[in-house]
């Protein structure tokens, strides 16, 4: 089965990232549009969870047919780890495009870490149960939380959330030194441990679509499971805080929370009520979230190697358009015109039945 609901709401997770992602100036940005400075959740945050929820949900619905059917597990692995292979690939290419600085090369990054979770959660798919998967995730979120909270960080000598003192630094300092974001160079947002904890998002994910193929409406379930959630991350975060560059526990499951609240009302609306109104750009960029995310990021890029005037072309779109709009309101104007942009690509695509896959 096929859900409406899943394509609009990664569309508008698509969107909302690009938003997010390309302001006209980030020195003028509304602070809703901005991650949180260390702990907390901000709307900015909300964002990557949301897709890694969804991939999730992807998974079941792409590979549970063919599970269903007698497939060949070893094939299926095999063609979703190139899969993975090729995600990190983009992500890598981002990352070294336009100098392809290779001893300077920021490991990590948004499609590393997709393509890890993704490839690390469809073999868990593929090869356990939904009860050894529950476990699992189970366990790494109260190991996470005990090692954060509880183990002191070598080095420091005691137990730390701040950054440059936490585990999750540690370990990436240990393991990728010389090869992390470049705004801090002692930890990265998308490091290793964390990627361990935002593999639980997809594992939540998996467990939705699950319950979204059993008969009948899954809307009051999904909608329960969400506030159960909420109020679970929450508490959890009086104790061990809520923090999307850690991806703490409570993080985990708070924005999960959210993401099936929001899934609860599209089923409703779009699978249920079949509301089609108004849903055709973030069903077009739901059907190629890949083209529209990678091409946001590289086209970025390239518009920072075109110079006028002895400044990138970025800038001075930013000073013209500064000119007629006060500077935050010329940078998020900047930035929903990216979004717009990416809108009627990928509509292009969505109208030819074109959909650019991996």
């Amino acid at each position: 089965m096929r859900y409406a609901s899943v394509d609009i709401l990664r569309g508008l997770t698509v969107a909302v990232m690009i938003l997010v992602n390309n302001p006209g100036s980030w020195q003028h940005v509304h602070p809703w549009l901005l991650h949180a400075q260390w702990h907390g959740c901000s709307l900015a945050d909300l964002v990557f969870p949301f897709f890694l929820f969804i991939v999730g949900l992807s998974i079941v619905f792409s590979l549970s047919k063919a599970l269903a059917a007698g497939a060949d597990k070893s094939k299926l692995a095999i063609k979703c780890i190139k899969r993975a292979l090729i995600l990190i690939g983009l992500g890598l290419f981002l990352n070294l495009f336009p100098d392809f600085d290779f001893a300077h090369l920021r490991y990590p990054g948004v499609l590393q870490r997709i393509g890890i979770v993704f490839g690390l959660a469809s073999l868990l798919f593929i090869y356990l149960t939904e009860i050894q998967r529950r476990w699992l995730a189970a366990f790494i979120l109260i190991a996470y939380w005990l090692l954060l909270a509880f183990v002191p960080v070598p080095g420091i000598g005691e137990v730390s959330l701040e950054p440059n003192k936490n585990w999750a630094s540690w370990v990436d300092q240990l393991l990728l030194q010389g090869h992390m974001w470049k705004y801090t160079m002692t930890w990265d947002p998308e490091g290793v441990l964390s990627t361990i904890t935002a593999l639980v998002s997809v594992l939540l994910g998996i467990s939705t679509a699950l319950y979204m193929l059993r008969p009948g409406s899954p809307v009051k379930g999904l909608a329960l499971s969400g506030v159960a959630s909420i109020v679970t991350g929450l508490v959890w975060s009086i104790v061990f805080p809520m923090n999307k560059a850690l991806w703490t526990s409570p993080f985990v499951l708070f924005t999960a929370g959210i993401a099936l609240v929001l899934l609860s009302l599209s089923v409703y609306c779009f699978d249920e009520k079949k509301i089609e109104k108004g849903t055709l750009p973030f069903r077009a960029l739901g059907a190629n979230p890949l083209t529209a995310y990678f091409g946001a990021e590289l086209l970025a890029r390239v518009l920072n190697l075109i110079k006028i005037h002895n400044i990138t072309f970025s800038e001075y779109l930013f000073e013209k358009t500064s000119e007629f709009l006060p500077e935050m309101g010329a940078s998020f104007v900047l930035a929903l015109t990216t979004v717009l942009f990416w809108i009627l690509i990928t509509i292009f695509l969505y109208k030819k039945k074109i959909y650019i896959k991996i």
